[in-house]
């Protein structure tokens, strides 16, 4: 197999019926003022296309359906009706009756199984990428090598979420039944008082002016 040869998008249909996600990337969950918290989730359909998947409450879907990095997972697809981004899909209602996780790729040899995927398409410059970002491709998803890593940043924020988040949250559905019909209150997730960033240099790019990528 050849690494490193960017190819030409393929047009993704408006729905996806049954898509088979290889997840590579959660976010830290956020608050919601409609589903208590948030991840978004972006991976591989079937290996090959960037998808994004959002949003999926994770830490309240059931226990079989919360899935790991580097796992496949098959649910329903529907492209985003507010994100103009070609990547951005809805999971279909009541994921938790349509999501099934597979399989998790192991990191043995060398990650071989993975990088098997997330090396298909690999570029190196960051120009690049804002190119085709701002471009009629509008792509916002993909697999970036650098030069060098400069640095890893890490700059103290805020240790509490937003007074507004938190008002939302508490309007929102907060609250779930358990086994005996008891009303439990869900708990946001503790807010991370720190942001990361890696610094870094990709092809063109030079040491006063090094990239960090968002």
């Amino acid at each position: 197999m050849t690494f490193w040869e960017p190819r030409q998008n393929m047009q993704l249909p408006p729905e996806i019926p049954q898509a088979r996600v290889l997840v590579t990337v959660k976010t830290y969950p956020l608050p919601s003022s409609t589903y208590g918290e948030l991840v978004c989730t972006a991976g591989l359909l079937n290996g090959e296309e960037w998808v994004r998947i959002y949003p999926i409450p994770f830490r309240f879907l059931k226990d079989n359906n919360q899935y790991p990095k580097y796992s496949w997972i098959s649910l329903d697809l529907v492209k985003s009706t507010r994100d103009f981004r070609p990547e951005s899909y809805r999971p279909r209602r009541g994921i938790d009756e349509t999501i099934h996780v597979d399989e998790k790729l192991s990191t043995g040899n060398a990650w071989a199984a993975r990088k098997e995927f997330v090396l298909r398409e690999v570029f190196t410059s960051m120009d690049e990428l804002i190119a085709l970002a701002k471009g009629p491709q509008n792509k916002s998803l993909a697999t970036l090598k650098p030069a060098e890593i400069i640095d890893l940043v890490i700059e103290e924020v805020d240790r509490d979420w937003k007074e507004k988040w938190l008002a939302q949250n508490q309007q929102g559905n907060i609250f779930e039944t358990d086994a005996q019909g008891r009303m439990q209150e869900r708990q946001l997730v503790r807010k991370l008082p720190f942001r990361y960033a890696y610094r870094l240099l990709s092809e063109g790019d030079t040491i006063t002016n090094p990239t960090i990528p968002s």
